[in-house]
């Protein structure tokens, strides 16, 4: 059996395959292991059909913990998030340092820093991880800060398709940092689309190189489906599972 796990957004698929309880029993029978972003009037659904939901978004997406005026807003707002994720059992809550605006990396690593020191005793209490994401246009950005901080309730999502854009060197980065990574999402690049064995991404020789760092987290199918939606989400399951076990799959490019 292959020792990948698959999640998929609901913002990815949620209304384009199906909607209602069909859209979470179909992806399930399809090999989707656990959903994220699930809206709140949607958990139960989800539930319903055996999908664990794996994160929520926080706040702040584009005005975020990199800027220091944005704190005082932020942090009582995430606090909530929080204490919101763990009532409904979801195990992780997706921060943000927001867009860099061209602030120098350096002070947006600072101010994260500061943010995330003050909101971890709160993840710990709620038992919920935090999960910075965004301004970490590269992977040292988010491990430098995993690294600085040193606590077990931070971890960080890889967004391979945002890292590679990016000039980084995704399989590399995450085997030399895997005790920082928590997640990951996959798409090709440019135009985040579905992820190919042999496309600008080479998922048939990244997805084996992170399992063999160690990698046991879910593989995020974070991507925008074309005009098959079901054929490219079932293509990209099938394309991550070959490319898991060491073969390739036949519909993947």
């Amino acid at each position: 059996m292959s020792p990948l796990r698959v999640s998929v957004p609901d913002w990815c698929f949620y209304g384009a395959l199906a909607e209602g309880p069909r859209y979470y029993e179909l992806v399930r029978t399809l090999g989707v292991d656990a959903v994220e972003m699930v809206p709140p009037e949607r958990h139960a659904l989800a539930r319903a059909a055996g999908l664990p939901i794996l994160n929520q978004s926080g706040p702040g997406m584009q005005d975020g913990l990199n800027r220091l005026e944005n704190h005082p807003r932020l942090l009582p707002e995430i606090r909530a998030a929080l204490r919101n994720a763990a009532a409904a059992e979801i195990p992780v809550l997706i921060i943000f340092s927001g867009s860099s605006g061209g602030q120098e990396e350096s002070e947006g690593t600072r101010n994260c820093r500061r943010a995330i020191e003050a909101l971890l005793p709160d993840a710990e209490r709620e038992r919920v991880i935090d999960h910075p994401d965004y301004q970490a246009c590269h992977g040292r950005y988010g491990f430098d800060l995993a690294a600085a901080l040193g606590s077990p309730w931070l971890k960080l999502i890889y967004d391979i398709y945002h890292m590679e854009r990016m000039g980084d060197h995704a399989a590399k980065d995450v085997a030399g940092n895997i005790r920082h990574v928590h997640h990951l999402h996959v798409a090709e690049r440019p135009g985040r689309g579905r992820p190919m064995a042999r496309g600008l991404i080479p998922y048939a020789t990244v997805v084996p190189s992170i399992l063999r760092a160690g990698y046991r987290g879910y593989w995020g199918l974070e991507f925008v489906p074309g005009g098959d939606p079901l054929a490219d989400l079932k293509d990209s399951i099938g394309m991550l599972q070959a490319a898991a076990e060491g073969r390739e799959s036949a519909s993947a490019p």
